[in-house]
């Protein structure tokens, strides 16, 4: 059994000739551990898993490099084995058998029953799923489907790609293509062999430099995806390994459980911002600064200052540490991830989630789909199991564990919805009601009906007015504070988005009952509407971060 990823792997497809020189083995080998190395040195909580044919050549060398340097090697096969191998030589056989049982998996990625299409889907796979691509290419065009010019062009244009039957028009990552000129035998060698050129891939409408220097935008939003994915493996490896799970099961637990490590750390500092900034209001009006009471003028500024500083470093340590966008990113991984199980174990292993979700959020939210993308592929997510079946148990406790989730979730928010309003409206017309009461002692005291000394009376009344003013001001001020923060928290959005999932998942329950009805259709369907409402929620609460300007 092979040994399962603990992090998501930075993934490097390996396309290339197979009719280099025999003399080019040494510096093509030279110039691809050089591109392993530094993608190890640059990305060091990613492992490296290498995606290659294992075709003869420069496949068959790449492999063999990175075996070496100590890179998991995920061979993807047109065909199975024993009829790969009538493609080969007697030597190369024997080189292609030596390699395969080292690899981290084997896999065969072919569909087609025709030699030259199962090539082609190799070449789809590799474009599809590899973060980086190595190409051991002469620059020339392709001579045949599958080639090595093909597989640059899928990578770099976002040709449509087929994976199992599921035909996935994307738009090309931004992962780069590191060419190793190759020269090829019978060629004229090219007057650059073995140099490397990197290139990442262009998008209409996008500017390809920015404003300050000349990186590449491609390469920016590269580096950006692939930093997410790093932050993603750490806070992944906090987060316990259950023992015995499924891969993609386990990867869905560990996101979930970071995912509400930060949820409370994002609560907590929202509250704590809220809760400073009241406190520096209240100091502002309980700590006068004109001396009475006996308090120094300095006292209520120095007082609301202090609170207001503790909100900004309260508020500057979540922005620092990026925990709202954090959680709700591997929020959105969990969910997807949940499922994409449910779909697998239900027999639906062709229907990728990464395929149909936040497909308008090419840039900041890139990195999820990758995330996604990646998962599927290190826990061999396309491998069809016997008991795959709409009716696995599995796709039955995602159904009830989102009913009972959803209708848990609403009536809390409907619960905290209904304290907070309660709370507001209590400080509110409890300030009112206190500063309604001093007034009327004020008035009574100006008209003396309280048998209170003329030496004293100025004094009462001057306190009194104080008292008349300050609890109303006080509670309008905090009313105020709950109303922004219940908009913060969005108690009321979020308790009609779990009703209305209740309700969606809840007829997904019946009709799988139904006859007539076809279960996985509407497992699918239950899937992509649940896809598509996170995506709301997570472009929504993305559009109204955690912000200083609503307390």
């Amino acid at each position: 059994m092979k040994a399962p990823f603990g992090n998501l792997p930075l993934v490097v497809g390996v396309t290339g000739h197979r009719d280099p020189p025999v003399d080019a083995e040494g510096p093509l080998r030279q110039r691809f551990g050089e591109i392993v190395e530094r993608l190890k040195t640059q990305h060091p909580s990613m492992p490296l898993l290498v995606l290659s044919g294992l075709a003869a050549g420069a496949d068959i060398w790449a492999a063999e490099e990175a075996l070496q340097r100590g890179a998991a090697v995920l061979a993807c096969l047109p065909m199975p084995p024993a009829r790969y191998e009538e493609d080969f030589t007697h030597d190369e056989i024997l080189r292609f058998r030596s390699v395969l049982p080292r690899c981290w998996d084997v896999i065969v990625v072919g569909v087609s029953d025709k030699r030259e299409h199962a090539y082609v889907d190799v070449a789809n796979f590799i474009a599809y799923y590899c973060h980086v691509l190595v190409a051991f290419w002469d620059g020339l065009q392709a001579r045949g489907p599958g080639g090595t010019a093909e597989v640059v062009e899928l990578r770099k244009t976002g040709l449509p790609s087929v994976v199992g039957d599921a035909l996935l028009t994307y738009v090309p990552d931004t992962g780069p293509v590191f060419q190793i000129v190759t020269p090829r035998r019978g060629r004229p060698q090219p007057a650059d062999a073995f140099s490397v050129h990197v290139d990442y891939p262009e998008r209409a409408g996008w500017d390809d430099k920015t404003t300050n220097n000349d990186e590449p935008a491609g390469e920016r939003a590269f580096e950006n995806a692939i930093a997410h994915l790093e932050r993603f493996n750490v806070d992944l490896a906090r987060e316990r390994v259950p023992a015995d799970a499924d891969q993609l099961a386990a990867l869905r637990d560990r996101a979930d459980a970071a995912a509400n490590r930060l949820q409370r750390r994002t609560v907590l500092s929202l509250q704590g911002v809220y809760l400073a900034t009241a406190l520096a209001g209240a100091a502002a009006l309980l700590l006068p600064t004109d001396g009475s009471f006996h308090i120094p003028s300095w006292g209520g500024i120095a007082a609301k200052l202090a609170f207001l500083a503790i909100a900004f470093v309260v508020l500057w340590i979540a922005k620092r540490n990026d925990f709202e966008n954090r959680y709700q990113d591997y929020r959105a991984i969990a969910e997807a991830l949940r499922i994409q199980y449910a779909w697998c174990r239900a027999g639906l292993r062709d229907r990728l989630v990464e395929a149909s979700y936040l497909e308008m959020q090419q840039s900041e939210l890139e990195w999820i789909r990758l995330a996604l993308r990646t998962a599927f592929l290190i826990s061999d997510g396309a491998a069809a199991r016997e008991d795959d079946s709409p009716s696995h148990p599995v796709a039955a406790h995602w159904i009830d564990g989102q009913l009972r989730y959803y209708a848990r979730s609403g009536k809390r928010e409907e619960a905290s919805l209904r304290r907070a309003q309660g709370v507001m409206v209590g400080v509110a017309v409890g300030g009112g009601l206190l500063s309604a009461f001093a007034a009327v002692m004020a008035w009574m005291v100006a008209h003396h009906m309280l048998a209170i000394p003329d030496a004293q009376a100025a004094g009462v009344q001057h306190s009194l007015s104080y008292w008349a003013a300050m609890p109303f001001a006080l509670g309008s001020m905090l009313a105020l504070l709950i109303r922004f923060y219940i908009q913060q928290r969005g108690f009321a959005e979020n308790a009609r988005r779990y009703h209305h999932m209740f309700l969606v998942f809840d007829a997904a329950r019946r009709r799988l009952v139904e006859q007539g009805r076809d279960p996985r259709r509407v497992l699918e369907q239950l899937g992509h509407e649940s896809l598509s409402e996170h995506a709301a929620w997570l472009i929504l609460h993305r559009e109204r971060p955690l912000s200083f300007v609503h307390a």
